[in-house]
């Protein structure tokens, strides 16, 4: 049986003047293909929560069967049930309010620390980065708290969790819908938003790291129409963006100039590079996504499995890494198995044969060359061939660079960042 393969999509290379975003056009549109995409698509519902194990980060995982675990997961299991059998009967929005009331509690209005400072005194101290996070759908306090700390752990930093918080998966997916199709802003997008924007602006500040997961990436998304509207580009591009899950219907990054954009469409055209090339604004966007997550496809993949021409007039922009795995989980289905901890759960340690990250990136010497991930030129590029890590050498005919094979970790720059490295600006 073969092994599993992975896919990376790169980033879209030019822009139409006449080509008018999707998303700019009729909610009602938007609302009827985002109800289409549901139902094509509803068997994955499951897979948020499959697999069920294993638990490398123990009880940091949201599956681990710690009484808080259990707790969190029985309540959503409840809320299911009112919501598939009285959708609309007031007693149901009553409990849910208040069930909902227990697992939002007591999250402060400047967001949740995260609590592994008491294991970092040996960590190497960045003092101008500022790392934020913005959850996903079904995440209470509790798993707030993991989340955060287990991207402490991971990253050797300090986070800071803007809450989006639960009223249940199902209303939770409702809201996705109508913040997709509305362009819906709720208050932890606003707050989170401020948080950010104050942070780009703080002159002891140098980068900005934002981690959303699943419908935060939704909401990251209005976050960046809004900063890329308001903050200076030179600030901006202190920030750096890096999703898992993403459900979002678009992802904005402008070109910085109109020379850049000329030089990208002539790279995409001929791969002679006669500029700078993937100029854009914010100049780091990545997207990690599980290929059989019921969210995933909803969002990222959805969009980077169009054509070309779909992908620019959807607008999703950043580098696209495809686990072909299952499970929506932040810690448990993706950081475990994308950067998963040694076993004292301290470290992220090296990646073994079959991880994520030791994986080859998987290139269809039949693409088109405008068709073809432009990550994996730039991860070649990076590595200025390094013959141990590339089979090929940059500078040749492009199209007979399909036969260059890198490995995960090598076009990853979140991987960088792991145990308190810093990947090079």
């Amino acid at each position: 049986m073969p092994a599993p393969s992975s896919r990376v999509y790169g980033s879209v290379f030019g822009e139409e003047p006449e080509y008018h975003p999707k998303y700019t056009g009729s909610p009602t549109l938007l609302l009827l293909n985002d109800l289409d995409l549901f139902v094509r698509n509803i068997f994955y519902i499951p897979c948020i929560f499959l697999p069920p194990m294993p638990w490398p980060s123990g009880r940091l995982d949201e599956l681990y069967p710690t009484a808080a675990n259990i707790f969190d997961i029985c309540l959503h299991c409840v809320l299911f049930v009112l919501h598939v059998y009285a959708l609309y009967v007031a007693g149901t929005l009553a409990v849910n309010t208040l069930i909902c009331g227990i697992l939002n509690r007591g999250i402060p209005s400047d967001g949740l620390k995260s609590t592994e400072d008491v294991f970092s005194r040996a960590w190497a101290r960045h003092e101008d980065e500022y790392w934020i996070f913005l959850n996903g759908i079904c995440v209470g306090k509790h798993w707030l708290q993991s989340n955060i700390d287990r991207i402490s752990r991971t990253f050797h930093r300090p986070v800071v969790g803007v809450h989006n918080p639960t009223s249940g998966v199902l209303f939770d997916i409702i809201q996705c819908l109508v913040q997709r199709a509305l362009l819906f802003a709720t208050d932890d997008i606003r707050q989170c938003y401020v948080l950010v924007k104050k942070a780009l602006y703080r002159p002891d500040v140098k980068k900005v790291v934002l981690i959303l997961h699943s419908q935060g990436g939704i909401e990251g998304g209005m976050i960046l129409d809004w900063l890329l509207n308001e903050v200076p580009q030179d600030l901006i591009q202190q920030l750096e963006v890096y999703t898992f899950g993403c459900l979002a219907n678009h992802f904005n990054n402008p070109y910085r100039d109109v020379d850049s954009y000329s030089a990208d469409t002539h790279y995409a055209e001929t791969g002679a590079v006669t500029g700078k090339i993937h100029n854009r604004v914010i100049l780091h966007i990545e997207h990690y996504a599980n290929k059989r997550d019921f969210a995933s496809r909803f969002g990222v993949l959805n969009f980077e499995d169009q054509t070309p021409t779909d992908r620019r007039e959807n607008r999703f922009m950043g580098k696209v890494f495809v686990n072909p795995a299952s499970g929506h989980q932040l810690n448990q289905h993706y950081l475990d198995t994308m950067f998963p901890l040694d076993p004292a759960n301290r470290f992220t340690r090296e990646p073994e044969k079959d991880d994520f990250m030791n994986m080859d990136v998987v290139i269809n010497e039949h693409d088109k060359l405008e068709e073809r991930p432009a990550t994996v030129f730039d991860a070649a590029e990076m590595l200025k061939a390094d013959a141990g890590e590339v089979d090929g050498v940059m500078g040749r005919d492009p199209e007979k660079e399909a036969g260059i094979r890198v490995k995960m970790k090598k076009m990853s720059r979140l991987w960088l960042y792991r145990n308190g490295g810093s990947p090079v600006s």
